[in-house]
Formats: C-alpha cells, structure tokens, sequence
C-alpha cells in the first residue's frame, strides 16, 4: 500500500527532475503545464482508485472565464477542502511569466478572474508552481547522506491573493510564501533511504522506483498559506470554518457532478481526494 503522502512526495520529486533534464542544452523536449498537470493527475488517479475521483471537461472556455486549470477538491471527516488550481510552470532563468495574461475574450486577467471566481465559489485560489531544484533557493534539498537522497519540491502552492499582491517576476520573489503540495498530508520535508540491491544494479534508478522508507525532517519552515493537512479535514476540534475553501462534510458526500456547469465556469478538471479514512502510513504533522 502506499499512502497518498508517498504519492505526492514522488510527484513533486519527478516533476522537478524532469523539469532539470528538460531544460539542460543537448535535450529539446518541451516539458509543459498541461503535459505536467495531466501526468500527475493520472498518476494520483491510478494509484489510489478507491479514494480518488478524475474527471475532465471541455477546455474551450478555460482561458475565457476562470484561467484555471484544475479543481482539487479534498473530503474529510469534518470539512472539506475546495481549490481553484493555475499551473505555472517556471522558466528555465527562474522566471514565472506574465500573471497578468489575458485569456481570448476576456475582460480581465486569468489571475483577477481565478480569484473571482473563487470567492463566487467559496473555494482556495491557487497556483500550482512547476519548477526544478536549480530554481529553488528556500524549497531546496537538505544534505546529502550515504545510501538517503532527499526529496525535491517540484510542485509548490501559492494563494492566488498573495501572488497578486506581490506579483513577482522571478520565483525565488514569492517562493517563502509557497509550500510543497504535501504539505496538505504532512508539513515536513523527507528523505527516502535506497534499497542497497537496486543500489548496486542500477545507481541511477529514479527515486520513485526504489523508495523503501521515507524520513521526516524537522527542519524548521515555518510558511502557512491557509492549508490544512488532511488530518485537520478529520478533525472536529481543527476549527476551521473561517479559511478560505473550507466548508463542512455533508453527511452524504458526493455531489452530483454536472460537466455543463464545469464547462461554462472554464474548468477542465475536477480531482477528488476521499481522505475520511487517511493513509495508514501517511504521517501526522
């Protein structure tokens, strides 16, 4: 079994990676948002069946109404966690790009109509930051130690708001107010210990493929963004009905899901994550 934390630390790990390798001189492969944002989602969806919901929607009007490229939306015991997602995939000179596009017909920037849309929605405002380990200056991995390699962070949240206010040109300018997406499992960095056979046949196995243990750090970051983890979504005593794209788990959960309404509001994902009943090796932070 691995526990949905195992899920996204390899994730974020990969995506970094493969961002690196994409951009290094002798490769020419464009390694994008939507190739990024699909590959991840599948790859959550594939790993955890009975917990997890993908399904996807026109994307004509995406760059037209909201600018979004996904909503993520994760059920607990008590509350329920609902986000408006942008993917941003860093420039190779760490740079993030223009937050202010505008979308073909539309009145207004992708970032005012993702936060807009948003609060019409009761839902957390989002970016989602694609970037490689040389990008990073406070995201970065610890030390190295013998037969332990440490995870990188290739995938980084960020509130909508915060991005807006501050409207950075470069990462490393909004990158302490972001935290690792697994953060919303357990806010510690980790390591994974290697298997000494897979050592010896192949040095250069991906992290993924050989990943035995995986090991807290308790590091000091001290960056909240309004994120709970999925063991406050459990938690009756978590008081959080004032954050943004909390609400209370219905009794009956599971919505009727109506792709026309998806479709108009210009998303073109919805993920759902069932965590009432969290990984048994996920780990409380």
């Amino acid at each position: 079994m691995i526990s949905l934390l195992h899920t996204l630390l390899e994730l974020g790990h990969s995506t970094s990676k493969n961002l690196e390798f994409a951009h290094s001189p002798h490769v020419k492969v464009s390694y994008g948002e939507e190739t990024i944002t699909e590959t991840n989602l599948l790859e959550i969806r594939r790993r955890h069946p009975r917990k997890v919901t993908l399904l996807t929607f026109s994307k004509l009007q995406e760059s037209k109404n909201t600018g979004a490229d996904w909503e993520w939306h994760i059920i607990g015991r008590a509350y329920t966690l609902k986000m408006r997602v942008q993917a941003k995939r860093i420039h190779k000179a760490g740079g993030i790009g223009n937050l202010k596009q505008m979308g073909k017909g539309a009145a207004k920037p992708q970032i005012d109509l993702l936060i807009e849309d948003a609060k019409a929605n009761s839902l957390f405002p989002a970016y989602c930051f694609y970037c490689a380990e040389p990008q990073r200056s406070y995201w970065v991995k610890g030390i190295a130690e013998e037969k332990v390699e440490a995870f990188e962070t290739g995938c980084l949240i960020a509130d909508a708001e915060t991005v807006k206010s501050k409207a950075p040109k470069k990462l490393n300018k909004i990158e302490n107010d972001t935290v690792p997406w697994h953060f919303l499992c357990a806010r510690h960095k980790f390591s994974a210990t290697q298997g000494p056979y897979l050592q010896r046949l192949q040095e250069d196995l991906p992290i993924e493929r050989y990943m035995e243990e995986i090991i807290p750090s308790y590091e000091g970051r001290a960056t909240d963004i309004g994120l709970p983890t999925i063991f406050q979504l459990n938690d009756w005593r978590s008081r959080l009905d004032e954050r943004k794209g909390i609400s209370r788990t219905p009794e009956a959960v599971g919505e009727e899901i109506i792709p026309e309404d998806f479709e108009r509001r210009g998303i073109t994902r919805i993920l759902k994550i069932d965590v009432r009943q969290p990984d048994l090796f996920a780990i409380r932070g």
